[in-house]
């Protein structure tokens, strides 16, 4: 077991605890894998995700499971953490590294869009595209970065066209979403740079997919511009409709 599934795993036993009876302190050693990974390894997660605010409280116990400890999670993150993805990424959010303000960007939309309400056709795939955006800017991906953007912008405007019973072809890329919905005079506010950042992507992501030329290899500045890009459509059309 690596160290975050190990933080992850006893972060999920905390607030499963802690949601049982809000008093109570969660014994690491009663699960089975986490015991296996050993006290010393136990104590080390448990020192991280204090340094972290995530565990707020660890007390030396003896009890069913032999000598370890009891801990509890920060009781604000017990009403935050509301599934296991959520719990998994705010865990492994803090495995990444030095943070820029792309990456919290992209962290903050993924941690929204987790919370909220989304349409059950697009939510799996939206939700796994910027967990992986985030991998992939994280590790200057910048390729990758610039062709899941795209794949998210075309989910955002796929979205807007159900909100307001515009039809459309699922294989219908930004461009041509961009042109119906200016032709169905669309109420929604969809910014007029879109083209552009539309533009940027395909310079990418149409030879990274099809092969037919060299690829050009974006900038961070690029694909920073297209991922706050996103961040405006997202808010715009997911979390603040």
């Amino acid at each position: 077991m690596t160290e975050k599934e190990l933080a992850i795993l006893l972060v999920r036993n905390g607030i499963a605890t802690q949601r049982r009876d809000p008093t109570s302190h969660a014994e690491a050693n009663r699960d089975a894998e986490v015991r296996a990974a050993g006290n010393a390894a136990i104590a080390n997660a448990l020192e991280f995700l204090g340094k972290h605010a995530v565990v707020a409280d660890v007390q030396p116990t003896f009890g069913a499971a032999g000598i370890g400890f009891a801990y509890t999670i920060s009781p604000q993150l017990v009403h935050e953490l509301t599934t296991d993805d959520v719990i998994e990424s705010h865990v492994g959010a803090l495995f990444i590294g030095p943070k820029t303000e792309t990456s919290d960007t992209i962290q903050e939309l993924l941690t929204g869009c987790e919370r909220r309400t989304i349409n059950v056709i697009y939510r799996d795939d939206l939700l796994a595209s910027l967990r992986k955006l985030e991998v992939c800017f994280r590790d200057d991906c910048f390729i990758a970065c610039l062709a899941l953007s795209g794949k998210i912008l075309e989910i955002c405007l796929k979205q807007v066209m159900l909100d307001h019973n515009i039809p459309f072809d699922d294989t219908w890329m930004i461009g041509t979403l961009l042109k119906k919905l200016r032709e169905a005079a669309c109420e929604k506010y969809i910014d007029q740079s879109q083209g552009d950042t539309a533009n940027i992507i395909n310079k990418s992501r149409i030879p990274a997919v099809h092969a037919k030329e060299k690829i050009p290899v974006p900038s961070r500045e690029q694909a920073v511009m297209v991922v706050h890009a996103v961040a405006d459509t997202i808010n715009r059309t997911i979390l603040h409709p």
